[in-house]
């Protein structure tokens, strides 16, 4: 008999298949939203700028993505619907990085790239594991998904990344002459979540 092998509880980080095409109207849009300190970084004042008519097609491929990722993926039942709340732009100049962080009081999140990052300058987003999975910490031959403590996935332009909210992620320095600039969103949930024979039912509306 084969060995059977299981990525148990494995944490569901999608990279979408399909990368968005910015038009103009979204990238002049991007370009002249007023932007605010933040630690490491800058990010817009805005933060539901997915809410803008000239985004209504971006939001709309976003949309699409969190359905496969809540009905495909998670198998979450109709009666919960899985809807955006904050969005907001990230920008990273030159030294300029984003710290370790969660994205408490959300479901799933997202980071979207408007970049062209051709040539590969543009620092990665880093995943964390949240729990060591052995008292040691062990030399490993090769890091796989199995061993590893943080993965890193380099950013391209239209490329959408859908997490749950509270998978912890970062990006390091940026070392290039160029800014980085990400689209990062949250989710929330509506319908009825838990059991009444359970004592958990609770409704959100």
């Amino acid at each position: 008999m084969k060995n059977q092998l299981h990525p148990l509880f494995a944490c569901p980080l999608v990279i979408c298949g399909d990368i968005y095409a910015f038009s103009d109207a979204e990238k002049e849009h991007f370009a002249g939203l007023e932007m605010i300190d933040n630690v490491g970084n800058s990010m817009s004042k805005d933060d539901r700028v997915l809410e803008s008519s000239v985004l209504s097609e971006l939001r709309q491929f976003i949309d699409d993505r969190i359905l496969m990722y809540k009905k495909d993926l998670l198998r979450i039942r109709d009666e919960n619907e899985i809807y955006i709340t904050q969005s907001w732009i990230n920008r990273a100049r030159p030294d300029q990085y984003h710290p370790r962080h969660r994205h408490p009081n959300s479901i799933i999140s997202g980071v979207m790239y408007l970049d062209d990052n051709s040539d590969h300058g543009l620092p990665p987003i880093r995943f964390h594991r949240s729990q060591d999975m052995f008292p040691l910490e062990f030399r490993y031959e090769e890091l796989t998904d199995f061993n590893a403590s943080s993965k890193e996935f380099e950013p391209k332009q239209g490329m959408l990344v859908l997490f749950p909210s509270l998978l912890e992620h970062d990006v390091g320095k940026n070392r290039s002459d160029r800014t980085r600039t990400s689209l990062s969103f949250n989710t929330y949930v509506r319908g009825t979540v838990g059991g009444k024979r359970q004592l958990t039912e609770v409704e959100i509306r």
